[in-house]
């Protein structure tokens, strides 16, 4: 009788751990897929600002944004084109870093039409994209 008690207890014990690790994978996949992530490309990261104006004049569309006490330089930013523009900025032999960054739903609402459009747009008219995409972030990108 005693043997079928521990085995009843570490059965459910057992049970009840399994179904916990299940839980947390499952709400650590959830709360992944609905991450509001941004992805940027940067090209340089200064503390002087003169020195990322310098740099961003280098490129035909750049956006400067203060990020605490440094001035990043980015290049282009999406939320789901993430590999089009990594083509379109090899292609032209940009030296970029893509980081990702958690953004507020109004930001992405700003940003997910010219997602949209890039999808559906010829390559001559990204870089008129980009632009609008860049002007849509935030003055100050804190991360």
């Amino acid at each position: 009788m005693k043997k079928n008690l521990k085995i009843v207890l570490f059965s459910c014990l057992l049970g009840t751990l399994l179904a916990t690790l299940f839980f947390l994978n499952i709400k650590e996949k959830a709360e992944a897929k609905n991450k509001n992530t941004l992805f940027v490309f940067q090209v340089g990261v200064f503390k002087n600002e003169q020195n990322a104006m310098n740099l961003s004049q280098q490129f035909p569309v750049t956006r400067i944004l203060k990020d605490k006490d440094y001035y990043r330089v980015f290049i282009g930013a999406t939320l789901t084109n993430k590999t089009l523009l990594k083509s379109y900025f090899d292609e032209l032999k940009y030296n970029y870093y893509i980081k990702e960054i958690d953004v507020s739903e109004a930001i992405l609402g700003k940003i997910g039409p010219f997602d949209e459009f890039l999808k559906q747009a010829k390559e001559e008219s990204y870089e008129a994209i980009i632009k609008n995409t860049l002007e849509t972030l935030p003055d100050v990108l804190s991360n």
